[in-house]
C-alpha cells in the first residue's frame, strides 16, 4: 500500500470478535457450456441452491449460522423471486447458484500478516448471458485486531499482483501453498473450471476476466461485529470502504487526511439508520456490516449480509457488469457495423431490461434504502440510461443501413427499369424462342448486346436477391429460437 503521511493522525485499534469475509469474483463463460457446467458442478458434490430445499438452510455458512429460506421467500418482489431463486437448475433465466461446503483450514502469509483462516463454502453461480460469479466465504479467527482483518481482506482480494506490493504473499496449506490467489482458486479449489470460462478476450488480463471492467480485484461482501464498547468514527469506516489496511511500512493507514473529504465519504457511502451501534458501508469494492451489537442481535445480522443482503447486493453487482458489458460490445461492433452483431445486440439489451432489470427488488424499508446504496455506489442509474441510449442508437444506425440498403436496390430497378422501357420490353426474345441460336450472338448490333447484356444481368441480380432474402428468411427463424440468456 502507498506510504501516506499520516503520522499526525491518531488510528484507534479494535479487537474483532468476529468476521466472515466474501470475495466475489465475476468472470465470463463460454458460449453453450452453461448446461455442461451445471452438470459438472453437481457432479463434483455442488448442490443447486433452491429456497425448497431447507436441508441448505445451515450448510454453508459455517457452525452458528444460518439463513432462513422462510424469511428470504417474503423479503423480495415477487417478480424478483425467479431471477434469483430459479425453481430448477435448467432455467437460463435465473441465477443458477451451486454451492460446496468446505470446512478447511488454510494460511495466507502476507508482507506484515500472517493468519490462518477457515474456508467455510463456495458458490458458483451460473448468470444469463454467458456471465458467471464465484463466491468464497471465509471466516476469520476470533480476537483479531481491525487493522489485520482489513489488511487481509487487502491481500484476498487481488486475484493476480499487478504492482510490486501486492505480490508478497503466500496461501494454501502445510502441504501446497501458492503465491497468488489465481493460483490458489483455480488449480487448488476450482480446478474444473478452467475448462469453461472464455479466453478470447484479448484486452482482459487474465483468463476469464471481463475485458470491460474497471477493477478486476474481488469484490468483498464483509460481517465485522466488534468489542461492545468499541467507538467506530468517521475514518474508521473510511478505512474499511477503501480497504486501507497496512501501509508499505507495516502500520495502519486511513487513505486519506482531510476530514471533510471522509465526511463526504461518510453521507455517500453509509447507511446509518442503527448509528452508533451498526453501520452499512457501499463502495465500489466493498458492501460491510460493522456492528458492536452482541448476542442474537449480532447473530441475525450476520445471516443478513449471507442472505437476503447477499442477494441484494449480487442483483445489483449483475446489472453493473451486463450493462457494462452490453455497452462495451456496442462499441466494440460500433466500427464494423456488423448487421447480425447489431440484431444481436439490440435483442440482448431488450431481454435484458425486459426480463431481468428492476429498479426496485426489495419489500422491507432498510432492504430498499440499502439498494439505493447499492444503485448509487455501482452506479447503476447511469449505465442502464447509458444503454438505453445505446439502444436508440442501434436502432437509428440500423433504420440508416436498412435504408441505404433499400436506395441502392431502388437505384439498380430503377437502371433496368428505364432500359426495358427504351426497349419497349423486347429485348430480342425472339432469338430465345425455342432452340436458342448462340452462333447469332456474335452477330448482334450494340443495342441487341445491351438488351442481352440488361436481360442476363437483370436475371442474374434477381437471381443473387432471391437466394439472399431466403438466407436472411432462414436466419431470422434461428435468431428467433435462439435464447440469449
Amino acid at each position: 500500500m502507498p506510504n501516506f503521511n499520516e503520522q499526525d493522525q491518531s488510528i484507534k485499534e479494535f479487537e474483532v470478535e468476529k468476521a466472515y469475509l466474501q470475495f466475489i469474483f465475476p468472470f465470463t463463460l463460454k458460449e453453450e457450456c452453461s448446461d455442461s457446467l451445471s452438470q459438472l458442478l453437481q457432479q463434483q458434490g455442488y448442490d443447486f441452491f433452491t429456497l425448497d430445499n431447507s436441508h441448505l438452510q445451515d450448510k454453508y455458512y459455517g457452525d452458528h449460522h444460518t439463513v432462513s429460506h422462510y424469511r428470504m421467500e417474503r423479503i423480495f418482489l415477487p417478480n424478483i423471486e425467479p431471477i434469483i431463486f430459479p425453481s430448477d437448475s435448467t432455467k437460463k433465466e435465473g441465477f443458477r447458484r451451486f454451492s460446496k461446503a468446505f470446512n478447511q483450514e488454510f494460511f495466507l502469509k502476507g508482507k506484515y500478516l500472517q493468519t490462518i483462516f477457515q474456508l467455510l463454502s463456495i458458490d458458483i453461480i451460473i448468470c444469463p448471458f454467458q456471465i458467471g460469479m464465484m463466491n468464497i466465504r471465509v471466516e476469520l479467527p476470533d480476537n483479531m485486531s481491525y487493522s489485520e482483518v482489513i489488511e487481509f481482506t487487502d491481500l484476498f482480494r487481488v486475484m493476480e499482483p499487478l504492482v510490486e506490493e501486492d505480490s508478497d504473499i503466500q496461501i494454501g496449506t502445510k502441504n501446497q501453498s501458492y503465491k497468488m490467489i489465481k493460483s490458489f482458486i483455480f488449480e487448488s479449489l476450482c480446478p474444473f473450471m478452467k475448462n469453461f470460462l472464455d479466453e478470447k478476450n484479448t484486452n482482459s488480463s487474465y483468463f476469464g476476466s471481463l475485458p470491460f471492467y474497471i477493477d478486476e480485484r474481488l469484490y468483498v461482501v464483509g460481517s465485522i461485529v466488534l468489542q461492545e464498547e468499541s467507538k467506530l468514527e468517521v475514518q474508521d469506516l473510511y478505512r474499511l470502504g477503501s480497504i486501507s489496511g497496512f501501509d508499505n511500512k507495516g502500520h495502519p493507514f486511513i487513505g486519506a487526511k482531510n476530514p471533510a473529504y471522509m465526511e463526504r465519504f461518510y453521507d455517500d457511502h453509509v447507511y446509518d439508520r442503527w448509528a452508533d451501534e451498526t453501520y452499512y458501508v457501499v463502495t465500489d469494492y466493498m458492501f460491510a456490516c460493522i456492528t458492536k451489537s452482541q448476542g442474537e442481535l449480532a447473530h441475525m445480522l450476520v445471516n443478513q449480509m449471507f442472505g437476503q443482503y447477499y442477494y441484494s447486493f449480487l442483483l445489483f453487482y449483475y446489472y453493473r457488469i451486463i450493462l457494462m458489458k452490453l455497452t462495451y460490445d456496442q462499441r466494440r461492433i460500433h466500427k464494423g457495423q456488423n448487421e447480425v452483431e447489431v440484431d444481436t445486440l439490440i435483442v440482448q439489451i431488450t431481454e435484458f431490461s425486459a426480463k431481468i432489470y428492476n429498479p426496485e427488488i426489495n419489500s422491507r424499508l432498510a432492504g430498499k434504502e440499502i439498494s439505493n446504496y447499492f444503485k448509487k455506489s455501482l452506479g447503476i442509474d447511469n449505465l442502464f440510461n447509458q444503454v438505453n441510449k445505446t439502444l436508440n442508437d442501434l436502432y437509428k444506425n440500423q433504420e440508416r443501413m436498412t435504408s441505404k440498403r433499400h436506395n441502392s436496390l431502388l437505384q439498380i430497378l430503377t437502371l433496368y427499369t428505364v432500359v426495358s422501357g427504351i426497349y419497349g420490353m423486347n429485348l430480342v426474345i425472339q432469338n430465345w424462342e425455342g432452340k436458342i441460336k448462340w452462333d447469332k450472338v456474335l452477330h448482334y448490333t450494340i443495342f441487341e448486346d445491351i438488351a442481352l447484356l440488361v436481360a442476363l444481368s437483370g436475371i442474374g441480380i434477381s437471381s443473387v436477391i432471391a437466394i439472399q432474402a431466403v438466407k436472411s428468411y432462414i436466419k431470422e427463424k434461428k435468431r428467433n429460437k435462439k435464447n440469449y440468456l
